[in-house]
């Protein structure tokens, strides 16, 4: 088993996780939720794990929880979770039968509300894979798994918003990067009447990874909404996506008809050439890690 490495002073774990030094020092005096080592010269140094905790305890006090109850449960639910790697252990590569065995395996969870179980095997995906490859070959056929349960009947709706919320709050933690690149600015959207936002949420950490700002606006977004936050924004390119076709057609409202509108796409299921030429819109491929790549090319060549 590999050390953790901890190299982290307070003040560059304040600016990772946007919580202020004298927070963390009041979390790790009271609860314990922080684990510092000395360094030679006398410094309190901090690892990866601290900043998942830290991370963890921010996603349960947006839901509600007070700090006491977040660190508590936070630690409660690391010692419950003997299977999963040490901090800073190498993990082990996962081969496409892994990854189907995961995802088997994170289903089997889903219809059993075990959200520890599900948590356990995202760690294990995420330290056994490249983001890219988690999203690609385990989260999207993850989600069709879900969906193909739900429409014969083997889980709930109940089954599927639990999964749903359990995902969106794990990758919601990696977008804190969003706003800082420098690269072109996205605004991400569904239409109104789309509840499906994850693979939106996917692709825009793949577009952070490419160096994207990106502004997600998520579920349900009426069209003058949309358009007004574009003409305010200025963004370089607009994603919309949809499993249904007929909810793309107007999503974008007025906005198609300006002269200095965004470059408009259209993704997901529902993305055709039908509803795409009314709205002046391109298709992006259904491979959320193609449709990334797209649009880092689209953005380079004049419409």
């Amino acid at each position: 088993m590999s050390p953790q490495v901890m190299t982290m002073r307070i003040g560059e774990l304040s600016r990772r996780v946007g919580v202020s030094t004298h927070v963390l020092r009041a979390w790790e005096s009271r609860y314990g939720l922080l684990r510092p080592v000395r360094s030679s010269g006398g410094y309190r140094l901090y690892g990866p794990a601290d900043e998942r905790r830290v991370r963890a305890v921010l996603l349960l006090r947006e839901a509600g929880s007070s700090a006491a109850e977040a660190c508590r449960s936070v630690l409660r639910s690391e010692r419950s979770r003997p299977t999963t790697l040490q901090d800073g252990e190498a993990a082990s590569p996962l081969g496409p039968a892994d990854v189907r065995a995961t995802v088997s395996s994170m289903l089997a969870c889903v219809r059993a509300f075990d959200d520890q179980g599900l948590h356990v095997h995202l760690d294990r995906l995420l330290a056994g894979l490249d983001l890219e490859e988690v999203i690609r070959s385990a989260l999207m056929p993850l989600l069709v798994d879900l969906g193909e349960q739900w429409a014969d009947g083997t889980i709930t709706v109940a089954h599927e918003h639990f999964a749903s919320n359990l995902l969106r709050q794990r990758l919601a933690a990696m977008t804190l990067s969003w706003g800082s690149g420098a690269g072109p600015l996205a605004v991400l959207a569904c239409p109104p009447g789309e509840r499906h936002d994850i693979p939106l949420l996917c692709l825009g950490l793949l577009l952070g990874r490419r160096g994207w700002r990106v502004r997600f606006l998520g579920a349900d977004t009426p069209a003058p909404d949309l358009a007004a936050a574009c003409r305010l924004l200025r963004p370089q390119a607009l994603v919309l996506s949809s499993t249904t076709t007929t909810l793309l057609r107007g999503a974008v409202g007025d906005l198609a008809d300006h002269q200095d509108r965004p470059r408009i796409l259209f993704g997901g299921r529902g993305a055709t050439e039908e509803v795409a030429e009314p709205a002046g819109a391109e298709l992006l491929p259904r491979d959320l890690v193609e449709a990334a790549d797209a649009l880092n090319s689209l953005v380079a060549t004049p419409r």
